[in-house]
């Protein structure tokens, strides 16, 4: 025990240790009012604040952050939500309708400089492909696999699973049909067919039923026959591996089209109502509960109390209400009903309980919350609902707003869907001989013989006056041109317009309808001078 004693020096350092420690100011995390905690710089990253301390998300992956499990949960949601919840659905059919409408259509404008052609040339070349295009997307057996939709069915077919569903994936399988021109079919797959094979745990290599490389980009797309989820199966469930690139010619073998790549790395997709389904799904069970509310608070029911003295005997309870009140037969089956009279047995006493609905306060508060999500959403409130109340600046700045989305998610279609579906069908009519492009094997040239724009429907105008003087004025100073505010104010293509237009104008003129403006009078003829003068 002696070797383990302290000297008289030892103690007394350890006391003084002890004392300078007790009477140090040492600072405590405590929660300040303004700036940053004691223990942060900044305010966010704070864990003593009352207001933070409960909010510690992880750092993780994208394939952490959006696992197979959350996914799937949130695609259910989605979907259920599409089906039931009224602000979902409008908000979802607004992007289908203003995104895709009757559809985009492809106008064909090869790089003519690319190309060594003149202008002229390129009309020529540009007609043809829209020819060639239209024979394929105008025929549902020709582009869809079912056969049941022609293209622009489908580009909405595709927005909408993209944005309920998170992705869609189209397979272009290659399918001969009698009568048919092209071969080329555009398969849809949903979300949920698109998965490891027999439900196997990520990999390096397989997340969630993509394969990709080193790199990230995709190599192949695992395909499950049926639907997992599925109940009452009768055969078992096969994973169909198959390739995104053809491994001779890089063609498109499967588009992948997601709703929101939010992450580097991200493959795939989360739905688009997936950061507001809590509060869309409040909402209507409160919009719900104030509507039976307000209906109970309508079925107003009398209730008769009878005492020793009141004699029914003659009297049908029927009489007591209208004649369109039901009334059941037996006489402890109370319910309400429109003008219902209710006859209680002798010594009951009715509880009338009055709702007071409607509430005057749902409107601004359902406003309220539609408005958050709305922004979430980038859907102004006045165009989610489609109730312009406001001035005329209110309405027109929401519906720019909304049109600044729209046009990005059509942009978004095009890039992922339209263009990739059409460029499949130049490589086949010119593999078919269809139309002859001199040098299409050389990438830069095909890439000049495919391009094309696609045009939606219109924005539309609250005052077409104001919108077509503001167009003319945008010409005449410069900012913008007549391709540009055609295909705005018409969604038709500036050149077909023209071309119309020219030929309604020789017929009007063939039929005598313009006459030709009468010769300027002639001047008067300058009188001789005088002599004289």
């Amino acid at each position: 025990m002696g070797l383990f004693r302290k000297t008289p020096e030892e103690l007394l350092m350890r006391e003084a240790i002890r004392q300078a420690r007790a009477t140090a100011e040492v600072p405590r995390p405590v929660a300040q009012g303004g700036g940053g905690g004691v223990e942060t710089r900044w305010r966010g990253a704070s864990r003593v604040l009352r207001s933070m301390a409960s909010w510690i998300p992880g750092l993780g992956s994208p394939r952490r952050d959006l696992c197979s499990g959350e996914r799937s949960m949130l695609v259910a949601r989605s979907r259920d939500a599409m089906r039931n919840h009224l602000v979902a659905r409008a908000a979802i059919m607004r992007l289908r309708t203003n995104v895709v409408g009757t559809g985009l259509v492809c106008r064909a404008q090869v790089d003519h400089e690319a190309l060594g052609i003149d202008e002229q040339e390129a009309e020529r070349l540009n007609a043809r492909l829209d020819r060639l295009w239209s024979l394929y997307a105008d025929d549902p057996r020709e582009c869809d696999a079912e056969a049941m939709l022609n293209h622009y069915q489908l580009q909405a077919l595709v927005l909408v699973s993209a944005m309920v569903g998170g992705d869609v994936f189209v397979a272009t399988p290659d399918a001969e049909r009698p009568g048919c021109l092209y071969s080329t079919r555009l398969q849809l797959i949903e979300t949920d067919r698109v998965g490891n094979p027999a439900g196997a745990l990520d990999t390096e290599r397989l997340v969630e039923g993509v394969e990709f490389d080193t790199l990230g980009a995709p190599v192949a797309y695992h395909v499950c026959t049926g639907y997992p989820n599925e109940l009452n199966r009768r055969t078992p469930l096969k994973w169909e591996r198959l390739p995104a690139f053809g491994p001779n010619t890089g063609r498109r073998r499967v588009l992948h089209i997601l709703a929101d790549k939010e992450r580097p790395g991200q493959k795939r997709g989360a739905p688009y109502l997936a950061p507001v389904l809590e509060p869309l799904q409040k909402l209507e069970r409160y919009s719900s509960a104030e509507l039976m509310a307000a209906v109970i608070s309508a079925m107003f029911t009398v209730f008769i109390k009878k005492n020793s003295d009141f004699d029914t005997g003659n009297l049908p309870l029927s009489a007591l209400g209208d004649e369109h009140a039901d009334v059941a037969d037996d006489p402890g089956d109370l319910q309400l009903g429109e003008g219902a009279v209710v006859d209680l047995g002798r010594g009951e006493e009715p509880v009338i309980a009055n709702p007071a609905r409607p509430n005057a306060q749902f409107d601004p508060f359902f406003m309220a919350v539609v408005k958050e999500i709305g922004a979430a959403l980038e859907l102004p409130s006045e165009e989610l609902l489609l109730h312009y109340n406001s001035s005329y600046s209110a309405a027109r700045a929401a519906m720019l707003q909304a049109w600044r989305f729209y046009s990005l998610r059509r942009w978004w279609l095009a890039c992922d869907f339209c263009q990739p579906s059409r460029e499949l069908i130049v490589d086949e009519a010119v593999a078919r001989g269809l139309i002859e492009l001199p040098g299409y094997h050389d990438p830069a040239r095909r890439k000049a013989y495919c391009q094309a724009i696609w045009i939606g429907p219109a924005r539309g105008a609250i005052d077409e006056l104001k919108e077509a003087n503001a167009a003319g004025k945008r010409i005449e100073i410069g900012v913008s041109n007549e391709t540009l505010e055609t295909a705005a104010m018409t969604g038709e293509p500036w050149q077909q317009v023209f071309r119309q237009r020219l030929r309604e104008v020789e017929q009007r003129r063939g039929a005598g309808l313009y006459g030709d403006p009468p010769p300027p009078a002639p001047a008067p003829a300058p009188e001789p001078p005088n002599p004289e003068e």
